[in-house]
């Protein structure tokens, strides 16, 4: 069985928002990815383009960087 590797494209986000409990600034980053393959197609049924990814990738990012956050401490703190 033959083994295929797929170009990854990947979108770099990061964030800092204020900490929905205390107020102190978030620092986030995160990774999001896809892959151009034939079977990654989109709702025409056609093979995703590198910008249709991009661009999909950008409104996750967008969306994900839109997003309160908590510190991992004000978590602990709020779980006790």
């Amino acid at each position: 069985m033959p083994t295929y590797t797929f170009e990854e494209v990947k979108g770099y986000y990061d964030k800092k928002v204020p900490c929905t409990v205390c107020g102190r600034q978030v620092r986030r980053q995160r990774t999001f990815s896809q892959t151009l393959n034939p079977f990654n197609k989109n709702a025409q049924g056609q093979v995703k383009t590198r910008k249709e990814i991009y661009a999909e990738l950008h409104e996750k990012g967008q969306a994900w960087q839109a997003e309160p956050e908590t510190h991992s401490k004000c978590e602990q703190a709020e779980a006790v």
